[in-house]
């Protein structure tokens, strides 16, 4: 199973809160931590986790977390020969509720100095795997370059659009799997998805732009997917969440894994959504997975 991650790399700084900061509130923070974060590290580190061989291309700063970022995903057993170093590693300053909510504010740093010519000189990792996944926390103009590459080498591409952004047909004509949230499905297709009814309509929407399956998460309500051929649900696991940082990128992360061994597509959801429910119990977005859990995706 071989899968190349094109995306971010950060360094999370959560603070523990009684409730999300309001504007003009000032709140004292019970605790500190620093963990290993961005979109993109944190699904290579469960596709990795979870028996994929991973390479991964982007961009840390020159700086201690560059460097303790890139040696993270080298420790989990990510390949990061195509990770270049420039300006200022990416940040994630995170608050977490009590009840295990976030909000995150961004500084993309050297994330965002990942270009088309860096994705060109790196084309190899992409020819040399099975699937390609990506986020949109790096230029969307490097995804476009990643996304054709991919498809002149006719590999599965997943893409999972987030932070929320409008995407050119020509990039969504491309994709194999699109996993948007609820509110990124609305600012891709403008239509709310607050009914069964409307939620199909917003996925046939896109389904019309060409990507060939479109799979939306649902927090507490589960999952959808849907293509030309079948359409489903798979219901929420009910856990207790302690941080939902990082449960989208361990769903996307699993799903590359379902999809690179080939499982059927329900089965693919069914798997990345236990794998997701475990991350919401543990701090961080980038938990160590227990034999109990690999043992899911063999």
């Amino acid at each position: 199973m071989n899968i190349s991650v094109i995306g971010s790399i950060n360094m999370d700084l959560v603070y523990r809160v009684p409730h999300i900061v309001k504007e003009g509130e000032t709140l004292h923070s019970s605790s500190h931590s620093i963990h290993y974060g961005g979109k993109g590290a944190n699904q290579a580190i469960t596709a990795s986790q979870l028996g994929a061989n991973v390479s991964f291309i982007g961009k840390v700063g020159k700086d201690a977390f560059g460097n303790q970022a890139k040696g993270n995903l080298e420790n989990n057993g990510v390949l990061t020969a195509a990770i270049k170093e420039e300006g200022s590693t990416g940040q994630a300053i995170i608050q977490v509720s009590d009840s295990g909510e976030n909000s995150i504010v961004l500084f993309p740093g050297a994330n965002f100095l990942v270009t088309p010519d860096q994705i060109d000189q790196e084309y190899n990792v992409i020819r040399n795997s099975d699937v390609l996944l990506l986020q949109l926390e790096i230029p969307l103009e490097s995804v476009e370059k990643a996304i054709q590459v991919a498809a002149n080498f006719e590999k599965i591409i997943i893409l999972n659009p987030a932070p929320a952004k409008e995407l050119p047909d020509s990039l969504l004509k491309k994709v194999s799997l699109l996993t948007p949230n609820e509110t990124e499905l609305a600012l891709l297709t403008g239509i709310e998805p607050s009914s069964e009814e409307k939620l199909m309509e917003a996925c046939k929407f896109l389904l019309g732009k060409g990507v060939r399956t479109v799979i939306v998460t649902l927090g507490s309500k589960g999952a959808f997917y849907i293509n030309d051929k079948e359409h489903g649900w798979v219901e929420a696991i009910k856990v207790d969440a302690v941080d939902t940082t990082g449960a989208g990128d361990a769903f996307n992360g699993a799903l590359a894994v379902a999809i690179c061994r080939g499982d059927s597509l329900g089965e693919a959801v069914k798997n990345a959504a236990e794998i997701a429910a475990y991350v919401v119990t543990k701090m961080g977005a980038q938990p160590e997975f227990p034999e109990s859990i690999k043992r899911l995706m063999t």
